[in-house]
């Protein structure tokens, strides 16, 4: 696969939940090279820094990641001649690790206890230890580069329901460094004036669904990695988000199982958290147009299909205190 392979991806109307006249679109992020959405992550914030002198091949491109995130980064990084490391929450899926590896990238697992916040101070340690230089962080949390790339698959939308004739009138995504959802949503919103954005967190970390009602936080173990990290990062525009709601993770598990034996679509976890959503917006409403995304696919959980990862079954949040 190449590059140019990235995007462009496929957007399906999901016919089993089609329900009181609704229809359900979702763009198949999940058919992307490394097969997930990182993909175009990575992609845009990697070409940025290269227009801007700030990274050259022959350089050690460093972040942290529950997995998808990293595999995109070390295929990208594997075709444009550059050398990856990955710091990892350790407990991640296998799959995900044998992808990463399998580019050449280096992994470095860290501790449980501070799940993706304690993989990304351990980055950033590491790369005060060294000529920075050589060493460049990505850091796709907080680079605005990662939002940014996202309006290509915003507008890659627009046509896409251009073409079928539809108005979104609902724009359902989970969120995780933000970056997907902000970036996507702020072009719908430019584009529908009548559009509302529907932003999901994972119920045992949800430090946006907390703010917005009033309520303390703190980050507890969960079984949908790629959400949940225990911040709001720089991502994600909290003025871009019209109404955040929270997924139980076992729930979203089962979810998708339920979707891929009706639909025979091969997602993951993440996305079975998007079709809670829009299952409760059919029952719900009538005649309306919803739209979704299917970040990863499911061959990257196989591992872990209990849905159960034993390493945080006792983790609890550090000493009490908010992450």
């Amino acid at each position: 696969m190449e590059l140019k392979n990235i995007g462009n991806t496929p957007l399906v109307e999901l016919a089993t939940l089609c329900a009181n006249g609704n229809r359900v679109f979702s763009k198949c992020e999940y058919l992307n090279p490394s097969g997930s959405h990182k993909d175009r992550t990575y992609l845009n914030i990697i070409n940025r820094l290269e227009e801007a002198g700030t990274i050259s091949p022959g350089m050690t491109l460093i972040d942290s990641s529950t997995g998808n995130g990293g595999a995109a980064l070390a295929w990208i990084g594997s075709l444009k001649g550059y050398e990856v490391k990955i710091f990892m929450p350790e407990g991640m899926t296998e799959e995900r690790k044998i992808q990463i590896r399998s580019y050449g990238a280096q992994i470095v697992e860290t501790p449980k206890e501070l799940f993706l916040l304690g993989a990304a101070l351990r980055a950033k340690a590491y790369l005060s230890q060294i000529s920075s230089k050589d060493c460049y962080y990505l850091d796709q949390s907080n680079s605005l580069l990662n939002k940014e790339g996202w309006t290509v698959c915003g507008k890659e939308l627009v046509k896409q329901l251009s073409l079928q004739s539809v108005v979104p009138d609902f724009f359902v995504c989970s969120i995780g460094t933000g970056g997907t959802f902000s970036g996507i949503a702020d072009v719908l919103k430019q584009t529908y004036d009548g559009i509302k954005t529907i932003g999901l967190e994972v119920s045992s970390s949800a430090p946006l669904f907390a703010q917005r009602n009033n309520l303390t936080f703190s980050h507890q173990p969960h079984n949908l990695m790629g959400l949940g990290a225990g911040v709001i990062s720089a991502n994600t525009d909290p003025d871009l988000v019209d109404e955040i709601r929270v997924i139980d993770g076992a729930d979203a598990w089962a979810r998708m199982k339920q979707f891929i034996n009706s639909e025979k679509l091969p997602i993951g976890p993440t996305c079975g958290a998007n079709l809670l959503m829009c299952d409760e917006i059919v029952k719900g409403f009538k005649k309306k147009n919803i739209v979704t995304l299917f970040f990863d696919s499911s061959w990257k959980y196989a591992s872990r299909w209990d849905g159960f990862y034993p390493e945080y079954s006792e983790v609890r949040d550090v000493a009490g205190r908010d992450l």
